[in-house]
């Protein structure tokens, strides 16, 4: 980022050791840097057509007037390119509260991923309600992806006969639906920060305030995610190749559904924000033969969809109990649309390796696609919850 040095080095006095900056478009946080200057005020960095970028500090130490857009954070934390502030009547920022203590990517790397242990017994559950695929039978992985809060979950596990039937009259294949074994990541963290989850959930029972409870266990929730599913330790002779607990967990998991002779469908739930991971993960050797499905869950009422996600971090915040992600507000309308280019992506890949497929002969696992256009009517109860949250009712 050229212009962010440019900018720094010309306007902003010099700061002894090097800060970590954040760069806003729409609200966003769209890339984070090292600055060796401290910035004390936002700076109108580029402006033109739709763009507007702000630079900030981070963490910043001033907070003065001027600046719209600020955050608290350890100094060290990491910046999420994609990050939402969280909204209040004067601008964004996060909690007053300082930020959840938690364990750091190289202790959680530490920790042992034997499926066996009690500590996934979550895994092993799941793994009960479904079985192998009998000798003969071709599994399937599919890949769901969409805007948290619109329905993956719901059609996977609960969807109606005529859904589901009207995606193998697309594809032209019977899918087993009533025989899928469902990753979610969601179940992933919540069973491995579960002691970090309920310290958080107690923490916010001591916050009176329901707009700094809130926007304290949104940020703190969206650190835990970044924690167990983004960070990973640093690279050393004993680890090369590190990798994040969600990760790394993920892996084992597969190899337990992809044992040869004791083959599972495997559903993968997934915001679809990284084409790349979504082409890896089903281009990945041990799904070689399974036949490959890819649903894009597509809503267009964002406002709704904001609406239900705000309510379901209310809804977890009243029961202690994880109901789902951690993204939310405006941010949702970003993986809306990456979403829609990933299944792009996807439908190319997919006619890609159908052709080479039938150009060899092949009688292997064939590639598939489906769009599920979701529309249905607000629940009362979700709006309610969340005026009596904030005692507007």
């Amino acid at each position: 980022m050229d212009f962010l040095r440019t900018l720094t080095d010309s306007c902003c006095p010099a700061f002894p050791h090097p800060r970590q900056a954040i760069v806003m478009q729409d609200d966003l946080i769209v890339a984070s840097e090292k600055v060796s200057n401290d910035m004390t005020a936002s700076v109108l960095l580029e402006s033109g057509g739709e763009k507007e970028y702000r630079v900030l500090p981070w963490p910043n130490p001033l907070k003065p007037k001027s600046v719209k857009y600020f955050i608290y954070k350890d100094q060290d934390e990491t910046v999420v390119p994609g990050m939402e502030l969280q909204p209040t009547g004067n601008g964004f920022r996060a909690p007053q509260q300082l930020p959840l203590s938690l364990p750091s990517a190289a202790e959680i790397a530490s920790w042992p991923l034997d499926l066996s242990l009690p500590q996934f017994k979550w895994n092993q559950d799941l793994l009960d309600k479904v079985r192998p695929v009998q000798a003969g039978e071709r599994p399937w992985v599919i890949v769901l992806m969409g805007t948290p809060g619109i329905g993956k979950t719901h059609l996977l596990n609960h969807g109606t006969v005529e859904q589901k039937e009207a995606v193998d009259a697309k594809i032209g294949r019977k899918v087993p639906w009533d025989n899928i074994f469902f990753k979610q990541i969601d179940d992933a963290i919540h069973h491995g920060a579960r002691a970090e989850l309920e310290k958080l959930w107690a923490e916010c029972k001591e916050i009176k305030d329901p707009h700094e409870r809130f926007r304290y266990y949104w940020s703190s929730k969206q650190q835990i995610f970044t924690r167990f599913a983004v960070d990973k330790p640093e690279v050393s002779e004993s680890n090369p190749k590190p990798a994040s607990y969600e990760f790394r967990l993920g892996v084992e998991i597969v190899k337990q559904l992809t044992q040869p002779g004791q083959l599972y469908n495997v559903a993968i739930e997934t915001t679809g924000l990284t084409p790349g991971l979504v082409k890896f993960g089903l281009t990945a050797p041990h799904y070689a033969e399974y036949h490959k499905l890819v649903i894009l869950v597509d809503f267009d009422d964002m406002e709704q969809a904001r609406t239900i996600t705000h309510s379901r971090l209310i809804a977890e915040l009243n029961s202690c109990n994880m109901q789902g992600g951690e993204q939310f507000g405006n941010y949702l309308n970003v993986i809306s649309e990456k979403a829609k280019e990933t299944y792009k992506v996807c439908q190319e890949l997919a006619r890609t390796k159908n052709k080479e497929l039938d150009d060899a002969g092949s009688g292997g696992g064939r590639w598939h696609t489906y769009r599920v256009k979701h529309s249905f009517p607000l629940d009362p109860s979700v709006q309610r919850r969340i005026d009596e949250f904030y005692g507007h009712i």
